[in-house]
């Protein structure tokens, strides 16, 4: 679900032995910016690659939870802790007044 919110694409959008997973494993990190859905990202500069930096690191999070083996996947307590460890800052809203020392995943469960 990360990856179609993230991606603006649906796993059945790709043909053939191309999926959502592999291609965004295979954009990552360092063509984050090919499958972000462009909407999301309304920064330039050094704030920019911060954006995607974080994108990329939900992308991470997100595929660790597509693993094929149930046994292999990251557990959702640990994935938690993870978005946690990630901060959110607030895309698509280049004009918002924030501090992002507070903005976190937590504050949006």
């Amino acid at each position: 679900m990360l990856l179609e919110t993230f991606t603006r694409r649906k796993p059945n959008d790709f043909e053939g032995d191309v999926s959502l997973k592999r291609w965004v494993s295979y954009s990552l990190p360092e063509a984050v910016m090919d499958v972000v859905d462009a909407n999301l990202l309304t920064s330039t500069g050094n704030r920019l690659q911060k954006e995607l930096d974080v994108v990329a690191s939900i992308m991470k999070v997100a595929l660790d939870c597509c693993v094929e083996s149930p046994d292999r996947r990251t557990n959702m307590k640990d994935v938690v802790g993870m978005l946690q460890k990630t901060k959110i800052q607030p895309l698509g809203c280049g004009a918002c007044s924030y501090d992002p020392n507070d903005l976190f995943v937590a504050n949006i469960f």
